[in-house]
């Protein structure tokens, strides 16, 4: 994906239309958190992204370049307490992306899914075998990306990537937010998920249903990033139901191997904890989150607002 460092002389920002937006675009405004002479610049992230947009990100570079500190996008991250452990005695990453015990999803989805999937599969796959030995959840990625493409969208992290090169650049110290998971017994946990269902079926159904619609509300989200049009993402997003994906993961017995309760809120805690120093330590600092949680009414900034910081929305 390119990205432009300067507007046309026109000035002029693509229309959103039916399709996606292409050319120089502004991206959205920032939030601005502070307290006292101490500021956090934050930046909303979405994604997909139309492909053939220039994201103009000078605004962005500038911010950066003067702050002390730049927190990353919070993130779950799952080690171990050891290195000394047999990776031959793991299962392969082809083991662990098939449904248990060599099922196909004809026999793991219920019969009017599996028939929803074949119609969908046809129009955005073709005669793609291999996908139909996959878990649910992975099947649906490879369906989801293959539309995507179709759409001139792109699911990458290409935005995040300008971020953390602008830092670098910069010399500003890139801060890992991240909850840190630490398996005890690793090869235990991993065989668990490879005979266990993950109970996913709700995640497919959430990418076939999206297609069913041309990825309609897809299309405007991503439009609506590009020409940082808040008043449509906060309609859009506002909308937007539990993601089925993530509550897979959340509810599903592997994760109940793991000894993992409450994914999102671990989660949630990290990034605020490290935001909290930042803001506390730098005189200003630039971070990026998912745009649903900045436009949430409980998303991560009502954290830092309860516990005494001002937060200040760009159309505020």
């Amino acid at each position: 994906m390119a990205y432009a460092q300067s507007v046309p002389t026109s000035g002029a920002v693509p229309t959103l239309a039916p399709v996606v937006v292409t050319g120089v675009v502004p991206g959205p405004a920032l939030w601005k958190v502070s307290k006292g002479d101490h500021v956090m610049w934050v930046l909303g992230l979405t994604s997909p992204v139309p492909k053939n947009m220039q994201w103009q990100s000078a605004d962005v570079e500038s911010r950066i370049a003067a702050s002390q500190a730049l927190l990353k996008l919070p993130s779950l991250e799952i080690g171990v307490h050891t290195s000394f452990y047999r990776s031959s005695m793991m299962p392969s990453a082809r083991e662990l992306g098939q449904n248990p015990h060599q099922q196909s999803l004809r026999d793991v989805l219920a019969p009017e899914v599996y028939q929803h999937w074949l119609a969908l599969k046809a129009k955005y796959l073709g005669d793609n075998h291999r996908v139909e030995y996959m878990r649910p959840i992975l099947a649906g990625r490879e369906l989801y990306e293959a539309a995507l493409k179709r759409y001139g969208l792109v699911d990458d992290d290409g935005l995040e990537h300008v971020v953390y090169k602008a830092a670098n650049h910069h010399g500003v110290a890139s801060i890992n937010t991240s909850y840190q998971l630490l398996l005890k017994d690793p090869g235990q946990a991993v065989r668990s998920l490879s005979d266990t269902s993950m109970n996913d079926q709700p995640c497919l159904g959430q990418v076939l249903d999206a297609l069913d619609k041309g990825l309609a509300q897809t299309m405007a989200r991503a439009n609506a990033w590009a020409t940082g049009d808040l008043a449509t993402l906060r309609s859009i997003l506002s909308q937007a139901q539990q993601d089925s994906c993530l509550s897979t993961l959340d509810g599903s017995q592997f994760a109940m191997v793991l000894g993992i309760g409450d994914i999102e809120g671990r989660v949630r805690k990290s990034w605020i904890d490290s935001a909290e120093h930042a803001l506390d330590k730098d005189r200003q600092s630039f971070a990026v989150l998912p745009m649903h949680e900045l436009l949430a009414p409980d998303g991560y900034l009502s954290a830092l607002q309860a516990d005494g910081y001002s937060v200040q929305a760009p159309d505020q």
